[in-house]
């Protein structure tokens, strides 16, 4: 029965590296190219360079589909709507106040449809969806199989972080307001800043700011993204290569820990991360009588003779230490940022993690 459980938890983990490898393809390949039926040839933009403006682009790149806009009718043509949003990128857009009359309530839609899932399922789009988040991901699992001293030294910053989180009771409206632990969380209050000035930036500057620097735009050649890059050099759907040093730099600061453009610096995450901890399906909860880490679980033959603690000491959090967004699940702190990876799930020996699917 217990191999049996360990192949299904294995197979789940497959199933989200599967379904993060197909997005990641999804998102990179020109699937302009895919509906039939389209004017040729497909549009294209060139990649030049901020500092070598009179020189031929380096290449030129499709316009695609990406997380900035994934359009339905297969072209960058917005003039019907035909759009499902990024969240933040639709929000910048809107502050703006340059959205066309005719286009104002499309994007509103768009922008809540995306909103919406994230509501009903939790922040899955970091651990399931996000591009740049499967290339981290696979950045850091390099580092844990090829540099264990390195890998070492990140497991001992993450103790020491997870340590620091408070496990004190919070007050009355901090527990009945999951928006305002997400923005008091410390691990996220960096990214909630970011995602405030954004939008801040935007409706000031009137164009979308962090979209121009965003590692998933600049990744996967989002329209957001190209239209952004237009105020810094008056050219249309001009790329700029130096911009691609952004998401090189958002995965090597997995060096310094797990996942840290993502924990500490993405607004989009924390974005959603504020709309995800609204959600009331897919709730994992820590089962107190199975879990070692809670005390002696009941199927224990060992307690009636004398504590021992070895199970405790083998297991060590080990839920916790695989969480990439480091929540604390075993004292139920920072669930709000669960990205229903169910690498807690995954991980637990002693299957004292159950997903609830309704809260």
């Amino acid at each position: 029965m217990k191999k049996s459980g360990e192949s299904r938890k294995a197979k789940l983990r497959y199933l989200r590296w599967a379904c993060k490898a197909a997005f990641l393809i999804l998102f990179i390949l020109p699937i302009a190219y895919v509906p039939p039926g389209r004017e040729w040839p497909v549009p294209y933009a060139p990649v030049n360079s901020i500092f070598l403006q009179n020189r031929q682009p380096f290449l030129f790149l499709p316009l695609a589909q990406s997380p900035c806009s994934v359009w339905l009718n297969g072209w960058c043509n917005v003039g019907l709507g035909e759009w499902l949003a990024c969240p933040l990128g639709g929000i910048q857009s809107l502050v703006t106040g340059k959205v066309e009359l005719r286009l104002i309530v499309p994007t509103i839609i768009a922008v809540l449809l995306a909103l919406l899932v994230i509501f009903l399922l939790g922040n899955v789009f970091c651990s399931w969806i996000c591009p740049v988040g499967t290339i981290i991901d696979s950045f850091d699992k390099g580092i844990e199989l090829f540099f264990p001293k390195l890998e070492a030294e990140r497991v001992k910053k993450s103790e020491r972080n997870m340590q620091s989180i408070s496990t004190d009771k919070k007050s009355a409206l901090c527990n009945a307001c999951p928006i305002l632990k997400v923005v008091s969380n410390k691990s996220g209050a960096t990214a909630g800043g970011v995602l405030a000035l954004a939008v801040a930036s935007s409706a000031v500057l009137r164009f979308n700011v962090f979209c121009t620097v965003c590692p998933i735009g600049i990744f996967t050649r989002g329209l957001f993204h190209l239209k952004a890059t237009r105020y810094l050099t008056g050219v249309i759907n001009n790329i700029l290569v130096e911009l691609y040093a952004i998401p090189v730099l958002a995965v090597f600061l997995s060096i310094r820990e797990r996942r840290f453009w993502c924990k500490r610096l993405c607004p989009v995450g924390a974005l959603l991360n504020i709309v995800g901890s609204l959600n009331p399906f897919i709730k994992p909860k820590v089962k107190e009588d199975k879990c070692v880490m809670k005390g002696c679980p009941s199927k224990c033959e060992d307690y009636r003779f004398d504590y021992c603690g070895v199970c405790r000491l083998e297991d060590d959090r080990k839920c916790e230490k695989v969480c990439p967004m480091g929540v604390k699940i075993v004292d139920g702190v920072g669930l709000n940022k669960c990205t229903k990876c169910m690498e807690c799930y995954i991980v637990c020996d002693y299957d004292a993690i159950k997903v609830k699917l309704l809260r």
